[in-house]
């Protein structure tokens, strides 16, 4: 394999090296879901990069730091920096990045399942309704059994 080079000022999710990149998560286990592009240029320790974010079925997230020269020079998996050993071939880290996946992939879904999610501002709920109306016929039930235990014990005296 030809390693990837991106195009830094026409990066895009439809770039060749992107759908490239995509071919190889796919052959390597792991499908990618959505590729996205973050159109701003960003510096860290004087490096100017773009970033290609891959989420995977499972909720994973890869981005790939791509500089200006068109390689790839910090890989974050769930914004966490990954330290890669093939650097140079990129199908085996590729492959790399998707064992580390495997790997952490319980404790991410548990990470995700602990996380607690807010309904937006506009989301009503039932459950407030629903509960006054349960407590109001539960009260009505409540006096139709009286009244009948009082009619039972009127028939029994009878």
């Amino acid at each position: 394999m030809a390693n990837l080079l991106f195009s830094f000022e026409e990066l895009s999710a439809k770039d060749k090296a992107a759908r490239e990149a995509v071919k190889h998560f796919k052959k390597a286990g792991a499908a990618v879901a959505q590729v996205d592009v973050n159109s701003s240029i960003r510096k860290t320790s004087g490096i100017s990069y773009r970033e290609l974010h891959l989420v995977f079925n499972d909720s994973q997230t890869i981005a790939l730091r791509i500089k200006e020269t068109g390689d790839i020079f910090q890989v974050l998996l769930n914004k966490k920096a990954l330290p890669i050993r093939n650097q140079d071939e990129h199908a085996k880290a590729i492959k790399e990045m998707v064992s580390a996946m495997d790997r952490g992939r319980v404790a991410f879904q548990k990470k995700l399942a602990r996380k607690k999610v807010k309904l937006p501002s506009g989301v009503k709920t039932a459950v407030p309704k629903m509960e006054v109306a349960l407590q109001k016929r539960r009260d009505e039930l409540a006096s139709q059994v009286g009244a009948a235990k009082a009619r039972l014990t009127e028939l029994n005296a009878a």
